[in-house]
């Protein structure tokens, strides 16, 4: 509880900081073009704004996190002759989950969508590949970091009682979903959320799990806007099976114990 506060603390004060002095020049250019000020819409603005603070406050987070060993990039327990294995299946794995994810969150068709921000957003990020990528790898990086590196590495170390911990943060996770208004991303959360805490229990480590999500969001920037059909579901299973057993199985040998 103590790293999700802190962590919550320091996002509370960049955001409030960078967001007051952001939305002053934003509408100081929206002053110098001749627009009413404060209503600019310019999802370059947004993106700019928005990415400046996701990085100063992924930047200040990762200090605050490894200069006091709260959590670390290391390799854990993966042995180094099965590591390329071990990534290969997380990324054969969460490129299985954005096939799923893009297929329950089809944005190409009218579903009763109410926020239109968001469709715009994902269209700008398809505009921008690199860059977007770029940023949302820092920004998984140091989720993972502090979720998985921190606090769920202390409560495995508290109690360690993975067959337990692991179901209800897959629910906790799946709840939060729900915020985005699909009932359906409540099965994709869970299965994510899940598989990269169970990649987490086997491995004690974060770095496969950023190189999951960084897959998961190539893919899902390659698919979202299109068109799905029954067979996405199919293919995303497909993928998921053997991406799993790859990440999972061969960690089996070298999981922790009670």
């Amino acid at each position: 509880m103590m790293y999700l506060l802190l962590a919550l603390g320091i996002t509370l004060f960049v955001m409030f900081i960078g967001g007051a002095v952001g939305g002053f020049l934003i509408g100081f250019i929206d002053g110098f073009n001749g627009g009413k000020v404060g209503v600019s819409s310019s999802m370059s603005y947004m993106a700019g704004l928005g990415s400046g603070l996701a990085l100063v406050l992924c930047l200040i987070l990762n200090f605050v996190f490894l200069k006091n060993n709260f959590a670390s990039y290391t390799i854990g327990r993966i042995p180094k002759p099965i590591c390329w294995k071990v990534f290969l299946g997380m990324i054969i794995s969460m490129a299985g989950m954005a096939v799923l994810y893009a297929a329950m969150n089809d944005v190409a068709i009218e579903r009763g969508w109410r926020d239109e921000f968001l469709i715009e957003a994902y269209a700008w990020m398809q505009h921008h590949p690199v860059f977007s990528l770029l940023v949302v790898s820092v920004v998984s990086a140091t989720a993972n970091l502090i979720i998985y590196g921190a606090v769920l590495r202390e409560i495995l170390e508290w109690k360690h009682r993975p067959q337990i911990i692991i179901p209800i943060y897959g629910v906790i996770m799946a709840l939060v979903s729900m915020l985005d208004g699909n009932f359906m991303l409540m099965i994709v959360s869970m299965m994510m959320a899940q598989l990269e805490a169970l990649v987490y229990e086997y491995t004690r480590s974060v770095i496969p799990i950023i190189i999951g999500d960084v897959a998961f969001w190539a893919v899902t920037l390659c698919l979202i806007g299109i068109p799905s059909s029954g067979w996405w579901l199919l293919i995303g299973i497909i993928l998921v099976l053997p991406g799993l057993y790859l990440a999972v199985n061969l960690m089996e040998p070298y999981k922790p114990i009670d």
